[in-house]
Protein backbone atom coordinates (compact mmCIF):
# COMPACT_ATOMS: atom_id res chain seq x y z
CA UNK A 1 0.00 0.00 0.00
CA UNK A 2 1.25 3.46 -0.91
CA UNK A 3 1.38 5.61 2.24
CA UNK A 4 2.14 8.88 0.48
CA UNK A 5 -0.23 11.69 1.47
CA UNK A 6 -3.28 11.93 -0.78
CA UNK A 7 -3.17 8.43 -2.25
CA UNK A 8 -3.90 4.91 -1.12
CA UNK A 9 -2.91 2.06 -3.44
CA UNK A 10 -4.51 -1.23 -2.42
CA UNK A 11 -2.92 -4.53 -3.42
CA UNK A 12 -3.74 -5.84 -6.90
CA UNK A 13 -7.02 -7.74 -7.15
CA UNK A 14 -9.26 -8.91 -9.95
CA UNK A 15 -11.63 -6.04 -10.76
CA UNK A 16 -15.25 -6.62 -9.90
CA UNK A 17 -17.21 -3.47 -10.30
CA UNK A 18 -20.40 -2.65 -8.42
CA UNK A 19 -23.55 -1.22 -9.87
CA UNK A 20 -23.36 2.42 -11.02
CA UNK A 21 -24.14 4.72 -8.11
CA UNK A 22 -24.06 1.91 -5.57
CA UNK A 23 -21.64 2.45 -2.66
CA UNK A 24 -19.06 -0.29 -2.17
CA UNK A 25 -18.39 0.56 1.46
CA UNK A 26 -20.41 2.07 4.33
CA UNK A 27 -20.36 5.88 4.43
CA UNK A 28 -17.72 7.22 6.78
CA UNK A 29 -15.48 4.14 6.67
CA UNK A 30 -13.97 3.53 3.24
CA UNK A 31 -12.69 -0.02 2.85
CA UNK A 32 -9.49 -0.43 0.83
CA UNK A 33 -10.38 -4.04 0.13
CA UNK A 34 -13.86 -3.19 -1.16
CA UNK A 35 -12.44 -0.39 -3.29
CA UNK A 36 -9.82 -2.72 -4.78
CA UNK A 37 -12.46 -5.34 -5.57
CA UNK A 38 -14.50 -2.67 -7.34
CA UNK A 39 -11.55 -1.88 -9.60
CA UNK A 40 -10.18 1.25 -7.98
CA UNK A 41 -6.36 1.46 -8.02
CA UNK A 42 -6.16 4.69 -5.99
CA UNK A 43 -8.30 6.39 -3.36
CA UNK A 44 -8.62 9.98 -2.24
CA UNK A 45 -7.80 10.14 1.48
CA UNK A 46 -7.60 12.89 4.07
CA UNK A 47 -5.58 13.16 7.24
CA UNK A 48 -7.63 13.32 10.42
CA UNK A 49 -7.38 16.98 11.45
CA UNK A 50 -6.21 18.07 14.88
CA UNK A 51 -8.47 20.47 16.79
CA UNK A 52 -6.40 22.18 19.48
CA UNK A 53 -8.31 23.45 22.52
CA UNK A 54 -6.85 26.04 24.91
CA UNK A 55 -8.85 26.63 28.13
CA UNK A 56 -8.01 29.98 29.76
CA UNK A 57 -8.98 31.94 32.85
CA UNK A 58 -7.66 32.53 36.37
CA UNK A 59 -10.87 31.05 37.78
CA UNK A 60 -10.82 27.90 35.61
CA UNK A 61 -9.48 24.77 37.31
CA UNK A 62 -8.75 21.29 35.90
CA UNK A 63 -11.34 18.55 36.33
CA UNK A 64 -11.01 16.95 39.78
CA UNK A 65 -9.59 20.04 41.48
CA UNK A 66 -10.87 21.17 44.87
CA UNK A 67 -12.65 24.42 44.03
CA UNK A 68 -12.43 27.57 46.11
CA UNK A 69 -15.12 30.29 46.02
CA UNK A 70 -15.28 31.85 42.57
CA UNK A 71 -13.51 28.98 40.78
CA UNK A 72 -15.04 26.87 38.02
CA UNK A 73 -14.25 23.39 36.70
CA UNK A 74 -12.98 23.23 33.12
CA UNK A 75 -15.97 21.41 31.62
CA UNK A 76 -15.89 23.28 28.31
CA UNK A 77 -12.73 21.48 27.18
CA UNK A 78 -14.42 18.11 27.67
CA UNK A 79 -17.50 19.24 25.75
CA UNK A 80 -15.56 20.71 22.81
CA UNK A 81 -13.23 17.69 22.67
CA UNK A 82 -16.26 15.40 22.40
CA UNK A 83 -17.76 17.58 19.65
CA UNK A 84 -14.45 17.55 17.76
CA UNK A 85 -14.30 13.75 17.97
CA UNK A 86 -17.88 13.46 16.68
CA UNK A 87 -16.84 15.62 13.72
CA UNK A 88 -13.96 13.29 12.87
CA UNK A 89 -11.15 15.39 14.33
CA UNK A 90 -8.50 14.51 16.92
CA UNK A 91 -8.80 16.83 19.95
CA UNK A 92 -5.61 18.14 21.54
CA UNK A 93 -6.36 19.85 24.86
CA UNK A 94 -3.84 22.14 26.57
CA UNK A 95 -3.45 22.66 30.29
CA UNK A 96 -5.58 25.46 31.70
CA UNK A 97 -3.75 28.77 31.21
CA UNK A 98 -4.13 31.84 33.46
CA UNK A 99 -5.17 35.21 32.09
CA UNK A 100 -1.62 35.98 30.97
CA UNK A 101 -1.56 37.24 27.35
CA UNK A 102 2.05 36.25 26.69
CA UNK A 103 1.45 32.66 27.84
CA UNK A 104 -1.71 32.32 25.75
CA UNK A 105 -0.03 33.84 22.69
CA UNK A 106 2.88 31.41 22.98
CA UNK A 107 0.47 28.46 23.23
CA UNK A 108 -1.54 29.62 20.22
CA UNK A 109 1.64 29.87 18.16
CA UNK A 110 2.87 26.46 19.35
CA UNK A 111 -0.40 24.70 18.56
CA UNK A 112 -0.72 26.44 15.19
CA UNK A 113 2.25 24.30 14.13
CA UNK A 114 0.45 21.10 15.16
CA UNK A 115 -3.24 21.65 14.47
CA UNK A 116 -5.61 22.47 11.63
CA UNK A 117 -7.86 24.51 13.93
CA UNK A 118 -7.21 26.23 17.27
CA UNK A 119 -9.97 27.03 19.78
CA UNK A 120 -9.24 29.49 22.60
CA UNK A 121 -11.88 29.22 25.33
CA UNK A 122 -12.94 32.45 27.09
CA UNK A 123 -11.46 35.93 26.88
CA UNK A 124 -13.49 36.86 23.80
CA UNK A 125 -15.59 39.61 25.40
CA UNK A 126 -14.44 43.17 26.07
CA UNK A 127 -13.70 42.99 29.79
CA UNK A 128 -10.49 43.84 31.63
CA UNK A 129 -9.23 40.24 31.52
CA UNK A 130 -10.40 39.45 27.98
CA UNK A 131 -7.21 39.31 25.95
CA UNK A 132 -8.06 36.93 23.09
CA UNK A 133 -8.77 39.61 20.47
CA UNK A 134 -5.37 41.25 21.01
CA UNK A 135 -3.70 37.83 21.06
CA UNK A 136 -5.19 36.88 17.69
CA UNK A 137 -4.09 40.18 16.21
CA UNK A 138 -0.52 39.42 17.33
CA UNK A 139 -0.60 35.75 16.33
CA UNK A 140 -1.74 36.46 12.80
CA UNK A 141 -4.93 38.42 12.38
CA UNK A 142 -8.42 39.11 13.74
CA UNK A 143 -11.12 38.93 11.05
CA UNK A 144 -14.42 38.98 12.96
CA UNK A 145 -15.27 40.29 16.42
CA UNK A 146 -18.81 39.35 17.37
CA UNK A 147 -21.65 37.82 15.35
CA UNK A 148 -25.44 38.16 15.42
CA UNK A 149 -26.01 34.87 17.25
CA UNK A 150 -27.43 34.19 20.71
CA UNK A 151 -25.89 32.60 22.67
CA UNK A 152 -22.39 33.13 21.27
CA UNK A 153 -22.34 36.79 20.23
CA UNK A 154 -18.78 37.57 21.52
CA UNK A 155 -17.08 34.95 19.30
CA UNK A 156 -13.78 35.89 17.64
CA UNK A 157 -12.66 34.57 14.25
CA UNK A 158 -9.07 34.94 13.19
CA UNK A 159 -5.93 33.09 12.26
CA UNK A 160 -2.41 32.32 13.43
CA UNK A 161 0.71 32.26 11.27
CA UNK A 162 2.75 29.14 12.22
CA UNK A 163 5.92 30.57 10.69
CA UNK A 164 7.40 27.13 10.02
CA UNK A 165 8.53 25.93 6.62
CA UNK A 166 6.93 23.09 4.67
CA UNK A 167 8.91 21.88 1.64
CA UNK A 168 10.61 25.25 1.44
CA UNK A 169 7.36 27.24 1.64
CA UNK A 170 5.77 29.16 4.47
CA UNK A 171 3.03 27.14 6.17
CA UNK A 172 -0.48 28.47 5.54
CA UNK A 173 -2.32 30.36 8.30
CA UNK A 174 -4.30 28.24 10.78
CA UNK A 175 -7.85 29.34 11.67
CA UNK A 176 -8.41 30.30 15.30
CA UNK A 177 -11.78 30.66 17.03
CA UNK A 178 -12.14 32.63 20.24
CA UNK A 179 -14.92 30.65 21.90
CA UNK A 180 -17.11 32.33 24.53
CA UNK A 181 -16.71 30.83 27.99
CA UNK A 182 -20.38 30.15 28.66
CA UNK A 183 -21.09 26.46 27.91
CA UNK A 184 -24.19 26.91 25.74
CA UNK A 185 -22.50 29.67 23.76
CA UNK A 186 -19.45 27.44 23.27
CA UNK A 187 -21.61 24.58 21.99
CA UNK A 188 -23.44 26.80 19.48
CA UNK A 189 -20.26 28.44 18.19
CA UNK A 190 -18.60 25.07 17.67
CA UNK A 191 -21.60 23.87 15.63
CA UNK A 192 -21.73 27.04 13.52
CA UNK A 193 -18.02 27.62 12.85
CA UNK A 194 -15.80 24.72 13.97
CA UNK A 195 -17.83 21.93 12.36
CA UNK A 196 -17.68 23.44 8.82
CA UNK A 197 -13.93 24.08 9.17
CA UNK A 198 -13.15 20.56 10.38
CA UNK A 199 -15.29 19.01 7.63
CA UNK A 200 -13.50 21.13 5.01
CA UNK A 201 -10.13 19.96 6.34
CA UNK A 202 -11.30 16.37 5.82
CA UNK A 203 -12.61 17.08 2.33
CA UNK A 204 -16.10 15.94 3.20
CA UNK A 205 -19.51 17.63 3.26
CA UNK A 206 -21.20 18.89 6.38
CA UNK A 207 -22.93 16.24 8.51
CA UNK A 208 -26.42 15.41 7.32
CA UNK A 209 -28.36 16.72 10.30
CA UNK A 210 -31.79 15.12 10.69
CA UNK A 211 -34.14 18.05 11.28
CA UNK A 212 -37.43 17.24 12.97
CA UNK A 213 -40.81 18.92 12.70
CA UNK A 214 -42.30 19.78 16.11
CA UNK A 215 -45.35 21.50 17.55
CA UNK A 216 -44.56 24.48 19.78
CA UNK A 217 -45.85 24.00 23.33
CA UNK A 218 -46.24 27.69 24.20
CA UNK A 219 -46.12 31.21 22.83
CA UNK A 220 -42.54 32.40 22.32
CA UNK A 221 -40.85 35.71 21.56
CA UNK A 222 -37.34 36.06 20.18
CA UNK A 223 -35.18 39.02 19.25
CA UNK A 224 -35.43 39.63 15.48
CA UNK A 225 -31.90 41.05 15.39
CA UNK A 226 -30.05 37.78 16.10
CA UNK A 227 -30.08 34.13 15.11
CA UNK A 228 -31.48 32.75 18.36
CA UNK A 229 -30.55 29.17 19.36
CA UNK A 230 -33.08 27.93 21.90
CA UNK A 231 -32.86 24.62 23.76
CA UNK A 232 -36.07 22.59 23.73
CA UNK A 233 -37.31 19.39 25.32
CA UNK A 234 -39.31 17.00 23.16
CA UNK A 235 -42.34 14.93 24.19
CA UNK A 236 -44.66 12.78 22.04
CA UNK A 237 -47.52 14.73 20.49
CA UNK A 238 -51.00 13.92 21.78
CA UNK A 239 -53.43 12.02 19.59
CA UNK A 240 -55.34 14.44 17.43
CA UNK A 241 -52.64 17.09 17.31
CA UNK A 242 -52.05 19.01 14.10
CA UNK A 243 -50.77 16.87 11.25
CA UNK A 244 -47.10 16.92 10.40
CA UNK A 245 -45.57 16.86 13.89
CA UNK A 246 -45.07 13.79 16.05
CA UNK A 247 -43.44 15.65 18.96
CA UNK A 248 -44.11 18.74 21.05
CA UNK A 249 -41.22 21.15 21.69
CA UNK A 250 -41.05 23.02 24.99
CA UNK A 251 -38.46 25.84 25.09
CA UNK A 252 -36.27 26.11 28.17
CA UNK A 253 -35.46 29.28 30.02
CA UNK A 254 -32.90 31.61 28.49
CA UNK A 255 -29.27 31.82 29.57
CA UNK A 256 -25.92 30.60 28.30
CA UNK A 257 -24.13 29.50 31.46
CA UNK A 258 -25.64 26.16 32.52
CA UNK A 259 -24.20 22.95 31.09
CA UNK A 260 -26.93 21.00 32.90
CA UNK A 261 -29.57 22.62 30.69
CA UNK A 262 -27.76 21.28 27.64
CA UNK A 263 -27.68 17.81 29.16
CA UNK A 264 -31.44 17.82 29.85
CA UNK A 265 -32.51 19.14 26.43
CA UNK A 266 -33.24 16.99 23.38
CA UNK A 267 -32.87 19.52 20.57
CA UNK A 268 -31.88 23.02 19.45
CA UNK A 269 -34.40 25.36 17.86
CA UNK A 270 -32.39 27.79 15.69
CA UNK A 271 -34.60 30.83 15.05
CA UNK A 272 -33.47 32.78 11.94
CA UNK A 273 -32.82 36.50 12.04
CA UNK A 274 -36.00 38.47 11.37
CA UNK A 275 -38.39 36.02 13.04
CA UNK A 276 -39.65 37.09 16.45
CA UNK A 277 -43.13 35.94 17.51
CA UNK A 278 -44.42 32.37 17.58
CA UNK A 279 -47.74 31.03 18.84
CA UNK A 280 -48.60 27.85 20.70
CA UNK A 281 -49.35 24.98 18.32
CA UNK A 282 -47.25 26.45 15.52
CA UNK A 283 -44.98 24.03 13.67
CA UNK A 284 -41.24 24.62 14.00
CA UNK A 285 -38.11 22.79 12.83
CA UNK A 286 -35.70 21.60 15.52
CA UNK A 287 -32.24 20.04 15.37
CA UNK A 288 -31.94 16.96 17.63
CA UNK A 289 -28.80 16.88 19.79
CA UNK A 290 -26.69 13.73 19.20
CA UNK A 291 -26.73 11.45 22.22
CA UNK A 292 -29.39 13.50 24.04
CA UNK A 293 -31.72 11.68 26.47
CA UNK A 294 -35.02 10.56 25.01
Amino acid sequence: MDHRPGTCRPACARPRRGLPGQPTAPPGGTSAAAAAAAGHATLEVARRPVAAIIPTGDEIQPVGSALRPGEVTDSNSLMLAAQATETGAHPLVSDVLPDEPDMILAEVRRLAQLAGLVLVIAGSSAGRHDHTAAILAQAGGLAVRGVAVRPGHPVLLGYASPGQKQHGETAPPVPVIGVPGYPLAAAVIFELFAVPMLCALQGRPLPDRAWQRAELACDWTSSPDVEDWVLVSLTPAATGSRAGATVVATPGRRGAGSISRLMRAQAWWPIPIGEAKFTRGEHIDVLPIPGAPR
